[in-house]
């Protein structure tokens, strides 16, 4: 099976979301076990979050409700992906953007999360940066020459500077696609067109591992 193809020309406006209504979660994959004596064992099956996200449970109006359906009908029911920007976390700063090398000069943007307190530290990849507010920093001096793959969120500089060198500043969105066949909505005000309000009783969006 072909893996997901994303649209990165298909963006969420960021108003659609306000306007319906955005509720997330974070998936891991754990199994978890408990022994006769009450002990917990969990294997940890994935090795990075994925986010899910639940739109459009806030009435809103036709002309809004259609972004969604347009969407939908672009994306052949969910059989492509497109970018959302996830309203709580959508940036990175010089203090958590991180790159890794992958060879020679090419490097993958990271983000790093921390706990207040703990030392322990975890790495995100990050494959849709934004690339009109895209910085990239060696030892906190900006890098001129270099070229962006907004589609990978793969770095390539040609003076190859050491990784543990680089930080980074910007936005990014994520990869997404609708997880059901079905587009359920409900007419929760009838009358004129201009007075009438749909909301999606059950529209859930589902990160694209990429």
């Amino acid at each position: 099976m072909a893996a997901l193809t994303v649209l990165a020309d298909i963006i969420l406006p960021n108003s659609i979301i306000a306007a319906a209504g955005l509720q997330g979660r974070s998936q891991r994959n754990n199994t978890r076990r408990q022994s006769q004596a009450g002990f917990q064992n969990i294997n940890v099956n994935w090795a990075r979050t994925l986010r899910q996200f639940d739109l459009g449970f806030i009435p809103m109006r036709p002309d809004q409700w259609a972004t969604i359906e347009g969407i939908f009908e672009e994306t052949e029911g969910g059989a492509y992906g497109f970018l959302v920007e996830d309203p709580k976390d959508s940036s990175a700063v010089v203090a958590t953007g991180r790159a890794a090398l992958i060879s020679g000069t090419t490097y993958q943007l990271q983000k790093l999360y921390t706990s207040a307190g703990s030392s322990r530290t975890n790495l995100r990849t990050i494959t849709r940066p934004r690339a009109s507010d895209f910085a990239i920093f060696t030892s906190g001096t900006p890098i001129g020459s270099f070229t962006l793959n907004a589609d990978t969120g793969v770095v390539t500089i040609p003076a190859a500077p050491s990784a543990a060198t680089l930080t980074w500043s910007g936005g990014f969105y994520v990869p997404v696609h609708f997880a059901s066949d079905d587009l359920d909505w409900d007419l929760l005000a009838g009358g004129p067109a201009d007075s009438r309000l749909i909301a999606g009783s059950s529209v859930t969006l589902q990160e694209v591992r990429e």
